[in-house]
């Protein structure tokens, strides 16, 4: 999964930038496979992710070229006025909400590290308070409340995703390689444009 984030590439390469559509596509496709392993309760998200990615992939494939860049799409979104469309979902939208997933790899990264006390709990209740649970309504942060009382503890968790324990630095490493940057730069991209708080 690790492996999806390190061959995202950037066309717009500054400090504050969107990645390309293609391989961020597909590195959301390999993080909602998590929620497979976080139980049946988790499937609402894991559906809410396939149906997202499912519309940036759609948006890549209307337009190749044009829409090769996230960055370009969102700011053709911005320049006409479309970025805070619901209905159809704007593609700046469907990215925000994507970018939770980024929160929540950071705090099962912070979970691992020797001598950490978070638990797996702590990682997704965070990631999801912090970007999915102002968007829902009572009933579905009900389930998700309801589904986080369910979770594995972390070293289950990762036996799960088949990672090797001897490896732990090397992942950690790997994480705070790629996904850091990553997150800084699209993180710093939406706050320099004014669009965090997309509906």
């Amino acid at each position: 999964m690790l492996s999806a984030f390190e061959v995202i590439t950037f066309e717009k390469d500054a400090e504050n930038s969107l990645p390309d559509s293609e391989p961020f596509t597909g590195a959301m496709e390999n993080v909602g496979m998590l929620f497979e392993h976080l139980g049946t309760g988790f499937g609402f998200i894991k559906n809410d992710i396939e149906t997202k990615t499912a519309i940036v992939r759609e948006s890549t494939k209307q337009d190749p070229v044009a829409n090769k860049s996230l960055q370009d799409v969102v700011e053709r979104e911005l320049a006409e006025k479309k970025a805070r469309v619901k209905k159809p979902p704007s593609i700046s939208r469907t990215v925000l909400r994507l970018m939770f997933l980024y929160i929540l790899m950071g705090k099962i990264g912070e979970a691992v590290q020797p001598g950490s006390k978070m638990t797996l709990r702590d990682c997704v209740s965070h990631a999801y308070d912090t970007a999915l649970k102002p968007n829902h309504g009572f009933l579905i942060q009900k389930a998700a409340g309801a589904a986080m009382l369910l979770l594995p503890d972390i070293d289950t968790f990762l036996t799960k995703l088949k990672v090797d324990k001897s490896k732990r630095d090397e992942y950690l490493k790997r994480i705070e390689d790629h996904l850091g940057p990553l997150v800084r730069r699209m993180y710093g991209y939406y706050a320099e444009h004014e669009i965090m708080d997309l509906p």
